[in-house]
């Protein structure tokens, strides 16, 4: 009889060992997971962080100046002119009131129609 309970103690043993050791290969792969992860988010943080570098140097007034001037005969800018300012009291003032089903509906079909 104690050969039996010794049998089944250390079979389960033997199957506490497996189990044990199934989850430990299993936390290890989880963990490396997550560390590749965060390299990739490292990664990325240092990528975003390169391109806005970049973004600033392309957007800074003196360099587009000179790419103005340099294709200048390309864009044909002109400068400004005075009308083309225009003052608050120009600019209308948004219509107050509610829109009806009919006008709504109308807006989303020109923009469909403008879409396509």
């Amino acid at each position: 009889m104690s050969r039996v309970v010794n049998l089944v103690l250390l079979a389960i043993m033997l199957v506490g060992a497996a189990v044990t050791y199934d989850m430990k290969l299993k936390s290890e792969k989880a963990a490396e997971k997550v560390f590749q992860l965060e390299n990739a988010v490292e990664a990325q943080k240092d990528a975003i962080q390169l391109l806005r570098a970049e973004l600033s140097m392309l957007v800074q007034p003196g360099r587009l100046q000179v790419t103005v001037e340099h294709y200048a005969d390309h864009f044909k800018l002109e400068d400004f002119d005075r009308s083309q300012y225009a003052t608050v009291d120009e600019i209308p003032l948004k219509t107050t009131g509610s829109a009806s089903d009919a006008a709504i509906a109308d807006i989303i079909d020109d923009r469909n129609h403008d879409i396509r």
